[in-house]
């Protein structure tokens, strides 16, 4: 089966080229409205009129609606459903800007799935990574930070700011806008992990 899916979010301002999609809420009317097809459409839909929901249902292999009175956002639902479904590169598109309560969400669900759940948006590549060693290329991004929800060991090669062992804690921001020297720099991190963003100016 194929390993990546794009979850396409409320506030999606352009649709990537993906082989699989999850359309969230108004992300699913996004998708139907451009041809797109789904796996799933998911989320309580209160924000779409009822010709929408119907619309929505044409371009979806399963929709699931659900209770706007529940624990979880429909973008860590869709993302479970993702993992459930064993895809093991879930790239979120639309999750950043808008309500800052849901980008909080949606960066703490890049943490808690490292080198699983991705975060883009125009300007901003959001990842995690776990123990080990990680080549990381500089894409057409400017700079590049390193945080940790917790405590984190990590060296950095190739970059502007090089660090051998470094520890890191959740109160560290000496981290951020650091740069790859050349087209990939290498990550190493040895305890803990480490949530990267990659960005560049508007």
């Amino acid at each position: 089966m194929e390993t990546s899916v794009a979850i396409i979010l409320k506030r999606c301002e352009s649709i990537p080229t993906a082989e699989n999609y999850i359309g969230v809420d108004k992300g699913a009317l996004t998708l139907a409205r451009n041809g797109k097809r789904m796996l799933l459409a998911i989320g309580d839909f209160d924000s779409v009129e009822e010709s929408d929901l119907a619309y929505i249902k044409e371009y979806s292999d399963t929709l699931l609606q659900l209770n706007p009175i529940k624990d979880d956002t429909d973008s860590e639902a869709a993302v479970m459903y993702a993992i459930e479904k064993g895809y093991q590169k879930i790239h979120l598109y639309g999750g950043l800007g808008g309500r800052l309560d849901h980008a909080m969400i949606n960066l703490r669900l890049v943490s808690r799935f490292p080198e699983t759940v991705y975060l883009h948006d125009q300007n901003n590549f959001i990842y995690s990574l776990a123990e080990g060693v990680h080549s990381i290329d500089k894409r057409d991004y400017t700079y590049i930070s390193f945080f940790t929800e917790d405590k984190a060991t990590i060296s950095l090669e190739g970059f502007k700011y090089p660090l051998d062992k470094q520890q890191l804690t959740n109160k560290d921001t000496y981290t951020t806008s650091n740069e790859i020297l050349e087209d990939r720099g290498i990550v190493t991190v040895h305890a803990g992990k480490v949530t990267v963003i990659q960005s560049k100016d508007a």
